[in-house]
């Protein structure tokens, strides 16, 4: 019969490396939340972006849509750099008022708060990384468009401006 051994301890381990097991553990955990999680438009891991055209009067705009609850979740989270005429669509089941904030958020955006009627309720000039402030629709919202900031105003476009969200 074959005696059991007893599992190596940290001492031993630390002898083998030169460092605790544990603390290599750790440190490679922390390098692994730093790494970027893929590249711009990535989302949670095993998904592909949704991507469609939207029009605000007659502008096109490429957007991703955000319709899961990760996707809305996560936003535009992280990035460093929006294409100029691209954006993201959230899409809600059912209206309702709500706030948008900017945690992680790197670069300043446009959100327009749209009803389910498709007109854009209010806009807002949010900035980056301010958790100070909550962006608010102005009524119960269906639609949240999110763009580089000053796109609506670039485009002649306020509140008032229809959403058409096919053609």
């Amino acid at each position: 019969m074959e005696t059991p051994r007893a599992p190596l301890s940290s001492s031993r381990t630390r002898r083998r490396t030169g460092r605790p097991a544990g603390a290599l553990l750790a440190a490679l955990l922390a390098i692994l939340l730093l790494l970027p999680c893929g590249p711009a438009g990535a989302q949670e891991a095993g998904t592909t972006p949704r991507f469609k055209t939207i029009w605000v009067e007659k502008v096109p705009l490429r957007v991703e849509v955000a319709d899961t609850l990760e996707r809305q979740e996560r936003g535009l989270m992280f990035r460093s750099s929006l294409p100029e005429n691209e954006g993201m669509l959230f899409v809600y089941r059912d209206p309702i008022e709500m706030s948008f904030w900017m945690r992680n958020t790197l670069i300043p955006l446009d959100i327009a708060f749209v009803g389910a009627d498709g007109v854009i309720l209010n806009i807002h000039k949010a900035r980056p990384l301010d958790e100070s402030v909550l962006y608010r629709s102005a009524g119960a919202a269906k639609y949240v468009i999110e763009t580089n900031q000053g796109w609506f105003s670039r485009h002649g476009l306020g509140p008032g401006a229809k959403v058409r969200f096919s053609r």
